[in-house]
């Protein structure tokens, strides 16, 4: 009986100190995948390609965000089985034109490594729409 007492408290201690260490421990901060994505075109932001700024995630100094690009080829596709282009940046991040290849679509999926795991965000897809300028365009957010 002595010998259940003394596991059961040493358990709960271990447990107590455990939930302790993680709250005051920075690299078991919290760690959330961008909830916002923006896509500025050339005639917004000034850079040739699509300026991606990410928002609203939660992590640590050095956590870096993983973009997964998937350029479709048509505004109904949805082909999410290989990205074209996957690269690691801060929140801001300009895919090339190249890279884009006047696709009328492309889906991003922004993840971030937290203590060894990639947590992915949603999936943002956005849409070419001409403007009233010429010669320029917007990528609007489609709805999934």
């Amino acid at each position: 009986m002595k010998t259940a007492l003394s596991i059961t408290l040493f358990l709960v201690s271990t447990l107590f100190t455990n939930c302790r260490k993680s709250a005051n421990d920075p690299q078991m901060a919290v760690c959330q995948p961008p909830a916002t994505l923006v896509a500025k075109a050339p005639c917004e932001s000034g850079y040739p390609g699509a300026l991606l700024i990410a928002s609203e995630y939660q992590g640590n100094a050095s956590n870096q965000l993983i973009y997964d690009i998937y350029v479709q080829k048509d505004t109904l596709a949805n082909d999410l089985t290989k990205s074209t282009y996957k690269n690691a940046s801060n929140e801001r991040i300009i895919i090339s034109e190249t890279i884009l290849q006047n696709a009328p679509k492309f889906v991003v999926q922004v993840s971030i490594n937290c203590s060894g795991k990639d947590a992915p965000s949603q999936l943002f897809a956005f849409v070419k729409r001409p403007t009233a300028s010429t010669g320029c365009y917007v990528w609007a957010l489609q709805k999934q």
